[in-house]
Protein backbone atom coordinates (compact mmCIF):
# COMPACT_ATOMS: atom_id res chain seq x y z
CA UNK A 1 0.00 0.00 0.00
CA UNK A 2 0.69 3.51 -0.84
CA UNK A 3 -0.33 5.99 1.18
CA UNK A 4 -0.62 10.23 1.24
CA UNK A 5 -1.20 11.13 5.09
CA UNK A 6 -2.51 14.59 6.36
CA UNK A 7 -1.63 15.62 9.83
CA UNK A 8 -2.52 17.98 11.85
CA UNK A 9 -5.52 19.74 13.48
CA UNK A 10 -8.49 21.63 11.59
CA UNK A 11 -9.09 24.21 14.72
CA UNK A 12 -5.53 25.78 14.81
CA UNK A 13 -5.22 27.70 11.63
CA UNK A 14 -2.76 26.60 9.06
CA UNK A 15 -2.23 23.40 11.15
CA UNK A 16 -5.08 22.11 9.70
CA UNK A 17 -3.33 21.98 5.95
CA UNK A 18 -2.49 18.70 5.71
CA UNK A 19 -6.03 17.02 6.88
CA UNK A 20 -7.49 19.92 4.53
CA UNK A 21 -5.32 18.79 1.61
CA UNK A 22 -6.06 15.12 1.76
CA UNK A 23 -9.90 15.94 2.37
CA UNK A 24 -10.07 18.22 -0.56
CA UNK A 25 -8.04 15.31 -2.73
CA UNK A 26 -10.52 12.41 -1.24
CA UNK A 27 -13.63 14.65 -2.55
CA UNK A 28 -11.83 14.51 -5.91
CA UNK A 29 -11.03 11.08 -5.89
CA UNK A 30 -7.27 11.78 -6.54
CA UNK A 31 -5.66 9.69 -4.78
CA UNK A 32 -4.14 7.75 -7.66
CA UNK A 33 -2.95 4.49 -6.48
CA UNK A 34 -2.12 6.19 -3.00
CA UNK A 35 -4.82 5.69 -0.15
CA UNK A 36 -5.67 8.91 1.58
CA UNK A 37 -5.43 9.31 5.31
CA UNK A 38 -5.98 12.07 7.77
CA UNK A 39 -4.44 11.84 11.31
CA UNK A 40 -5.75 14.33 13.17
CA UNK A 41 -4.43 15.49 17.25
CA UNK A 42 -2.22 12.01 17.33
CA UNK A 43 1.20 11.35 15.30
CA UNK A 44 1.41 8.54 17.03
CA UNK A 45 -1.66 6.71 14.59
CA UNK A 46 1.40 7.21 12.05
CA UNK A 47 2.88 4.15 13.50
CA UNK A 48 -0.33 1.64 12.27
CA UNK A 49 1.15 2.40 8.60
CA UNK A 50 4.87 1.03 9.33
CA UNK A 51 4.03 -2.36 8.54
CA UNK A 52 5.46 -4.71 5.46
CA UNK A 53 2.59 -3.94 3.47
CA UNK A 54 3.45 -0.47 3.25
CA UNK A 55 5.85 0.87 0.30
CA UNK A 56 5.80 4.14 0.39
CA UNK A 57 4.01 7.00 2.98
CA UNK A 58 4.07 10.97 1.50
CA UNK A 59 3.04 12.22 4.62
CA UNK A 60 1.74 16.51 4.14
CA UNK A 61 2.55 18.60 7.63
CA UNK A 62 2.72 22.53 8.55
CA UNK A 63 5.93 22.55 9.40
CA UNK A 64 7.83 25.84 10.51
CA UNK A 65 11.45 26.68 9.01
CA UNK A 66 11.78 30.32 9.02
CA UNK A 67 10.70 30.65 5.19
CA UNK A 68 7.92 32.86 3.75
CA UNK A 69 4.31 31.46 4.89
CA UNK A 70 2.82 29.45 2.13
CA UNK A 71 6.11 28.47 1.16
CA UNK A 72 6.40 24.65 0.81
CA UNK A 73 9.32 21.87 0.31
CA UNK A 74 9.66 18.46 0.09
CA UNK A 75 11.97 16.55 2.60
CA UNK A 76 12.74 13.43 4.45
CA UNK A 77 13.30 12.85 8.55
CA UNK A 78 16.85 12.09 7.71
CA UNK A 79 17.54 15.50 6.59
CA UNK A 80 15.95 17.85 9.46
CA UNK A 81 15.42 17.74 13.28
CA UNK A 82 12.57 18.67 15.56
CA UNK A 83 12.73 22.15 16.85
CA UNK A 84 9.60 21.29 19.06
CA UNK A 85 10.67 21.57 23.39
CA UNK A 86 8.78 18.44 24.36
CA UNK A 87 8.01 17.23 27.66
CA UNK A 88 7.52 13.62 26.09
CA UNK A 89 5.97 11.13 24.08
CA UNK A 90 2.36 12.32 24.64
CA UNK A 91 -0.66 11.84 21.88
CA UNK A 92 -0.82 15.71 22.31
CA UNK A 93 2.22 16.97 21.10
CA UNK A 94 1.92 15.66 17.72
CA UNK A 95 5.66 15.49 17.12
CA UNK A 96 6.39 13.44 14.01
CA UNK A 97 10.29 12.97 14.60
CA UNK A 98 9.36 11.71 17.81
CA UNK A 99 7.07 8.95 16.61
CA UNK A 100 9.81 8.53 14.44
CA UNK A 101 12.27 7.43 16.90
CA UNK A 102 9.01 5.10 18.68
CA UNK A 103 9.07 3.16 15.63
CA UNK A 104 13.10 2.67 15.46
CA UNK A 105 12.85 1.75 19.27
CA UNK A 106 10.27 -0.60 18.48
CA UNK A 107 11.69 -2.42 15.52
CA UNK A 108 8.79 -1.30 13.42
CA UNK A 109 9.24 -1.45 9.49
CA UNK A 110 9.45 2.66 8.54
CA UNK A 111 8.78 2.56 4.55
CA UNK A 112 10.15 5.21 2.96
CA UNK A 113 8.61 8.53 3.99
CA UNK A 114 8.54 11.54 2.47
CA UNK A 115 6.97 14.78 4.33
CA UNK A 116 5.32 18.04 2.17
CA UNK A 117 6.38 20.49 4.94
CA UNK A 118 3.97 23.94 4.48
CA UNK A 119 5.09 27.18 5.96
CA UNK A 120 2.06 28.35 8.14
CA UNK A 121 1.80 31.98 8.36
CA UNK A 122 -1.17 31.76 11.66
CA UNK A 123 -1.63 29.25 14.42
CA UNK A 124 -4.61 30.53 16.50
CA UNK A 125 -7.19 28.69 17.64
CA UNK A 126 -10.40 27.96 16.07
CA UNK A 127 -9.25 29.99 12.53
CA UNK A 128 -9.54 28.73 9.32
CA UNK A 129 -6.27 28.83 6.74
CA UNK A 130 -4.39 32.00 6.28
CA UNK A 131 -4.67 34.15 3.45
CA UNK A 132 -1.12 32.81 2.47
CA UNK A 133 -2.41 29.06 2.31
CA UNK A 134 -5.93 29.32 1.30
CA UNK A 135 -4.50 31.01 -1.98
CA UNK A 136 -1.89 28.34 -2.77
CA UNK A 137 -4.00 25.76 -1.96
CA UNK A 138 -4.11 24.44 -5.24
CA UNK A 139 -0.37 24.75 -5.77
CA UNK A 140 -0.13 22.15 -3.13
CA UNK A 141 -2.90 19.56 -4.61
CA UNK A 142 -0.72 20.38 -7.55
CA UNK A 143 2.49 19.70 -5.78
CA UNK A 144 1.44 16.22 -4.35
CA UNK A 145 0.21 15.16 -7.30
CA UNK A 146 2.84 15.79 -9.60
CA UNK A 147 4.80 13.83 -6.55
CA UNK A 148 2.46 10.70 -7.16
CA UNK A 149 2.99 10.60 -10.53
CA UNK A 150 6.79 10.30 -10.05
CA UNK A 151 7.09 7.88 -7.44
CA UNK A 152 4.83 5.87 -9.69
CA UNK A 153 7.05 6.07 -12.75
CA UNK A 154 9.66 3.33 -13.16
CA UNK A 155 12.83 3.99 -12.60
Amino acid sequence: MKYVIGIGTYSTGDDGIGLRLVEAMAERSLGNGFELVEIAHDALRLLEYFTPDTEQILLIDCVSWGARPGEHRFFTPAEVETRKDLSGLTTHEGDVLQALALARGLALPIPPLTILGIEPERMAPNAGLSPALELRFEEYVAAVLDHIRRSAAPS
